[in-house]
């Protein structure tokens, strides 16, 4: 067992090997095209970029320096020497012990050093040739499906990729307006064009194969058609005006999508927490859409972190409410242990997804979920040792969390 921490106890340790026999649902990701990745030339940085760029930045990497790094062509020692200094400060982190345990699995070294740095980057470019996306997500991963986002709908994989669709938010001015429901310059001049638009934009991704619309948790309250008619009149009007992205054409806007999707069959995939601005994305946002709308799926990402126990709060009180670990394990495993620990005393054994990779570079996934299964064993081996559960029914959730829970959610049949 040579990816996961020395740590584990001998009962974590036989969690963890049942859990890698199972095949499973990848609840979230953020993957391009395998013809895209392939067309690229990546080295041993791309394994730092995603997340890990984050602890660059935050770190003190200015923005034009790490795009050279991680990003572009570039002589490997000169990347090296200016990367080195921040990885050094970084080093310790999740999000860089995901990229480790992809690095030593696919590529044959633990850390990143100056001796090795050539013959990783001369391994990741031989690796990266047709038929990558299968060694590391069929092979490596035993990952039956991943549900994507931001991908071409029509990229399926073979059935190895199941695509959302992003809603159309973020209305804060007219120019918004124009790129999300027209050609980006014929006017839109009325709310039931803007609902037409929905519809269409709806129905079409339905028809091609989407799985979900995927969220940003933004406060909705039940804005009414009028208000967002006055909203959009007003931003004719001025097209000059920035409003904030509480405004009641934004509210309508997304109240309406959740309600398409919903009639559609999609499931609605809601961003909550970390990013950006994460103050607006509370999950206790939703909860006035959810009160009046108890029918409606909502796959809840992240655990709503920080906001970790208002998600929960929605898991528990709302049967169409389900908890997706997705990128928690790399946010901080001592929080994802801490939320699934509470998470199975408060909610039933369906209402969990376990794990989601969220990354665009794909080896990665099997990085997180090294994490992932590490996490959820300890949580269930906590369990069985207080006697609270057998183990028997430890491997039943554990199974339930990574196949049949978003199997049953979605609908998948395979």
């Amino acid at each position: 067992m040579p990816f996961y921490l020395e740590s584990l106890t001998n009962l974590e340790k036989e969690i963890v090997s049942y859990l890698e026999t199972l095949s499973i649902y990848d609840c979230h990701e953020h993957l391009p095209p395998e013809s895209s990745r392939l067309s690229r030339k990546p080295d041993a940085f791309t394994l730092f970029s995603h997340y890990c760029q984050h602890d660059l930045y935050t770190g003190g990497m200015d923005k034009e320096t790490m795009g050279k790094v991680l990003w572009q062509p570039g002589d490997l020692d000169w990347k090296w020497r200016t990367f080195e200094p921040f990885y050094r400060q970084m080093k310790h982190t999740s999000y860089c012990r995901a990229a480790h345990i992809t690095m030593e699995k696919f590529y044959g070294e633990g850390e990143l050093t100056a001796a090795n740095v050539h013959a990783v980057s001369e391994r990741i470019t031989a690796a990266n040739q047709p038929g990558l996306y299968d060694c590391v997500l069929r092979d490596a991963c035993k990952i039956i499906a991943s549900i994507n986002c931001d991908g071409p709908l029509e990229d399926t994989h073979g059935g190895r990729i199941l695509q959302t669709v992003r809603a159309l938010d973020e209305l804060r001015t007219y120019e918004d307006v124009l790129k999300r429901f027209g050609d980006g310059q014929t006017p839109v001049g009325s709310i039931d064009e803007v609902l037409d638009a929905c519809e269409n934009f709806t129905a079409n991704a339905k028809e091609k194969g989407a799985v979900g619309m995927k969220f940003m948790a933004f406060y909705i309250d039940g804005a009414m058609k009028e208000d967002a008619a006055a909203t959009l009149a007003q931003m004719k009007a001025d097209p000059s005006l920035t409003l904030p992205r509480r405004n009641p054409l934004n509210e309508f806007v997304l109240t309406t999508l959740l309600s398409m999707a919903h009639d559609s069959g999609l499931v609605n995939c809601v961003h909550t927490g970390y990013w950006n601005d994460y103050r607006e994305l509370s999950p206790a946002n939703l909860l006035p859409f959810i009160i009046k709308n108890q029918d409606v799926k909502i796959d809840l990402y992240h655990a709503g972190y920080p906001y970790v126990r208002e998600a929960i709060m929605l898991g528990k009180v709302w049967p169409n409410v389900r908890m997706n670990m997705c990128w928690t394990y790399l946010i901080s495993p001592r929080f994802a242990f801490d939320a699934l620990d509470e998470m199975l005393e408060m909610l039933p054994d369906n209402k969990i997804f376990g794990f989601g990779g969220d990354y665009y570079v794909v080896e990665k996934v099997f990085g997180h979920l090294v994490m992932a299964r590490e996490t959820i064993a300890r949580v269930l081996a906590k369990k069985v040792a207080e006697k609270t559960m057998s183990l028997d029914r430890a491997l039943e959730i554990g199974r339930k969390m990574l196949y049949d829970n978003p199997r049953e959610f979605y609908g998948f049949k395979e």
